[in-house]
């Protein structure tokens, strides 16, 4: 591991090892220096010697108690300098402040650092009045330890800033994947109703169609061609089971693909189809949409058919509500071969109101990951549905284009 990153993960053992530092370097000054100045220093003693630990070893409390820590090294430095003894000099004294300055409490930090530059301002000046510190050393004394608290503050407020940034950034992507997980359990549920009524139709049908090849089979004839008319209906009968029953098992596996949890739905509403498409797009008379189909309908599975209206709709509501001006809308359902593509088209200005960052979770395809825009993951959801394709993006010229293809085959 980076040392760096390691002693800035264990703040408290970085202050230890400072502290260390700080105690080891002053006893060998206070041990090896002899002369300050051309004046004898005093020699080293008990008394010194705990005077050099004092101012030192509480920096390693430096973020619990920075007040109590400023005050502890500034007497011991200050009695060190009284006797003339070597030590850390003002080093410690520097460390505590700024420290009081980054952890301590800023209601009443102020107050300390008053307090405490006051009380230094007075020890330092008394001294070289009597002739015991030289002006230049005072004036340094007296601009760096200020400085140093206004460093720790602005530290702290940097510090402050930022996490209540990565705060705010982490509530609001909370909020953005709890919207958004919400509207797309909101869109399985509808898938999950209309998928109801595809399946309860199907199965309705197919317990019709048994009812009858039973009745047929459970007749006891007299006559031979009784008979054989009995076997030719069943056998019919029968054929639109197995067929009704294949349509709505491709059905079951496509949709049930999307959906992976149950939903209880107590609501149902009407299942709409292609045939309802013409409805649509004549509901508001201030949007001018323009609708052509191509090619044959009526083989497209029910839940195929929900999930294209579905789409025309969705698209259609974007457009009301993100378009701004729009003067024309194409709406295009064609059959290709095994597949359906369908195309909505505006003349708006409803690229221009996007973010880089949605055009680019504009596009999707059955396997695509959701990433933001509601409208746009409720139309993916339905194409997925149907194991179909989907992209949604600006026009070259203006405008927006939306455009699915689903497949229709039955194996």
């Amino acid at each position: 591991m980076h040392p760096v990153r390691w002693f800035g993960e264990r703040p408290r053992t970085t202050d230890a090892v400072l502290a260390g530092l700080i105690a080891v370097m002053s006893l060998v000054t206070h041990f090896v220096v002899r002369n300050a100045d051309g004046g004898a220093l005093a020699q080293p003693s008990v008394v010194t010697v705990v005077l050099c630990l004092t101012a030192t070893v509480p920096i390693a409390w430096r973020r619990r108690s920075p007040a109590a820590v400023l005050l502890t090294v500034t007497v011991a430095q200050g009695m060190l300098e009284v006797m003339n003894a070597a030590g850390p000099g003002w080093m410690g004294v520097l460390i505590a402040s700024y420290s009081l300055g980054a952890y301590h409490d800023r209601r009443k930090m102020r107050w300390v650092a008053v307090a405490f530059i006051g009380s230094v301002t007075v020890f330092v000046v008394g001294a070289a009045l009597h002739g015991e510190a030289p002006w230049p050393s005072v004036l340094r004394t007296l601009i760096l330890l200020p400085a140093a608290i206004v460093l720790g503050e602005n530290v702290a407020l940097r510090r402050h800033r930022l996490a209540d940034l990565m705060e705010r950034t982490e509530r609001a992507e909370r909020e953005r994947e709890l919207v958004t997980n919400q509207h797309v359990q909101e869109e399985r549920t509808r898938i999950a109703r209309e998928l109801h009524d595809v399946v309860a139709h199907s199965v309705t049908v197919m317990v019709i169609q048994a009812g009858a090849a039973r009745r047929q089979l459970g007749t006891n004839p007299t006559q031979l061609n009784v008979v054989q008319a009995n076997v030719v209906q069943a056998n019919v009968a029968l054929e639109s089971i197995e067929a009704t029953g294949r349509s709505a098992m491709v059905e079951m596996r496509r949709i049930l693909g999307v959906l992976r949890q149950d939903d209880d739905p107590t609501v149902l509403s009407p299942t709409p189809s292609l045939g309802q498409l013409d409805t649509l797009v004549r509901a508001d008379p201030d949007l001018v949409v323009q609708l052509s189909t191509d090619g044959r309908m009526d083989d497209v599975p029910s839940g195929v058919e929900v999930n294209i209206y579905r789409l025309v709709q969705e698209a259609l509501t974007n457009v009301r509500r993100h378009g701004g001006r729009v003067d024309k809308v194409v709406v295009s359902v064609a059959r290709r071969g095994d597949n359906i593509d369908v195309v909505v088209h505006d003349d708006g200005r409803g690229a221009s109101t996007l973010s880089t960052a949605t055009l680019h979770a504009a596009t999707f395809n059955a396997a695509g990951t959701v990433r933001q825009g509601h409208g746009l993951i409720g139309m993916r959801e339905r194409v997925a549905a149907s194991g179909g394709t989907f992209s949604a993006g600006p026009c070259t010229g203006g405008g927006w284009r939306v455009h699915a293809v689903f497949p229709v085959g039955t194996s």
